[in-house]
């Protein structure tokens, strides 16, 4: 150890450590049993203490510093070292700086083992020349339907309300990868479609909707799934379905969507705290059937339809600074075509972005590059006009659930977003 680890808490080298395997401030927080705001407190305190910018930084700095066990980054040699011979050892340690330099930059949202390393498909194609099998049909969703909301919770995916064959529905199904198998929840008491769900504090709120008279509500109902129970929650201000959610900091945030005569630009604010919604600065674009996403600690409100065409907007929203002098709305890198009723969710800060057909065909997804502002393409199992589907990340995987392509679907899609590399343990000289 060194003077400078010396200068960090014990508390904040756990945390330190516990950045480096890619975990996130809710993840560490439940490893070391605090609130994700002490989480914060300590990451400031190391970046200050440490004199970095990010999480990337502090995390390249404490293996260059030998703070975590089992890796090291490679340094320059001394004048004239003696030549190594090349042995099976080294090849690996070089293999492994490689993995595990990649899968840092990445800042994968996942915990792995403290021996291993995280990549994208793309990336394992790259290294080894390997071909990637990334999608993989899993079990049906036992109703086929559409605008139906898709979140997961404690490794599991919860799938709340849409419209089948039947109507318009209040069905709440789970499923669970490891099984692979649906179990059939409490239903929702007010049933809805064109929704989306957002989890918060272990309940999972699903605002509005459009109900079976065809109107939009301004309903918000809330799920816990510890006890299979719904509670009603402060409406929204005014009925609204077709909206994109987002959660971040504890707080959700609904943007867009159609008020019963328009699509809208109206953004909400709602604080399970205090249960009350507060009107933010509206988008720059009005519209419904978006996607949002949170990465790198701001969101992005992606695709969508303003009654006319599918949109490839995309613009970005940074709630800190809704409220005082500066504009927290920026207008990002469109997406190569337009897309309304697209699922959209984020792995190692990527934003994917999958189906989304409503006036035109799709035959791929696209993948959003935040840091870069930059799009690439990369396949889907379902083209066409898949859209109005369920969108949900489970540690490395995606799962893609049910939709609309000319008939209500039972798909489920999963999809393998990042790759877990365990890498060998290497034995010092």
């Amino acid at each position: 150890m060194t003077n400078e680890s010396e200068s960090l808490t014990e508390r904040e080298l756990e945390v330190l450590r516990l950045v480096a395997t890619g975990a996130s401030n809710q993840q560490i927080a439940r490893q070391l049993f605090i609130s994700v705001n002490t989480v914060k407190v300590h990451l400031r305190n190391i970046f200050a203490k440490l004199g970095v910018q990010s999480r990337t930084e502090a995390t390249l700095h404490a293996i260059r510093e030998g703070w975590i066990e089992g890796v090291e980054l490679a340094e320059e040699a001394e004048a004239q070292p003696p030549r190594p011979r090349f042995t099976w050892q080294l090849g690996m340690a070089i293999v492994a700086v490689a993995l595990l330099a990649m899968a840092v930059i990445s800042q994968a949202v996942i915990r792995p083992p403290a021996n291993s390393a995280l990549l994208t498909p793309e990336a394992i194609a790259a290294t080894v020349g390997a071909s990637v099998q990334r999608w993989k049909a899993r079990a049906p969703l036992p109703i086929p339907r559409r605008g139906l909301a898709l979140v997961a919770y404690e490794g599991r995916v919860y799938a709340i309300g849409g419209e089948s064959a039947d109507g318009v529905s209040g069905t709440v199904e789970r499923y669970d990868p490891q099984t692979d198998s649906w179990t059939s929840l409490a239903d929702k008491p007010t049933a809805v479609a064109d929704v989306a769900a957002a989890l918060i504090g272990g309940e999972i709120y699903v605002p509005g909707g459009r109900t079976l008279s065809g109107n939009s509500t301004a309903v918000v109902e809330a799920y816990h799934p510890e006890t299979d129970t719904w509670k009603r929650k402060a409406p929204l201000p005014v009925a609204l379905s077709a909206y994109a959610l987002a959660a971040l900091e504890g707080k959700m945030y609904l943007f867009g969507g159609w008020d019963g005569s328009a699509y809208v630009d109206s953004v909400y604010e709602y604080d399970p705290a205090q249960d009350v919604w507060t009107a933010k600065t509206p988008m720059p674009t009005a519209r419904g059937f978006a996607g949002a996403a949170v990465a790198d600690g701001k969101i992005y409100v992606i695709g969508g339809y303003d009654g006319q065409e599918d949109l490839a907007t995309n613009e970005e929203y940074v709630p800190s600074q809704d409220g005082g002098q500066g504009n927290p709305w920026t207008v990002r890198l469109p997406m190569p075509v337009g897309r309304a009723g697209c699922g959209v969710a984020v792995a190692a800060n990527i934003i994917h972005v999958i189906g989304g057909g409503w006036e035109r065909e799709v035959a791929d997804g696209v993948k959003y590059n935040v840091r870069t502002d930059e799009w690439e393409t990369f396949e889907v199992p379902v083209s066409g006009q898949w859209r109005s589907f369920g969108l949900a990340l489970v540690d490395t995987k995606m799962y893609a659930v049910g939709g609309w392509n000319g008939d209500y679907m039972d798909a489920n899609q999963e999809y393998t977003a990042i790759y877990t590399i365990i890498l060998p343990m290497l034995e010092s000289r």
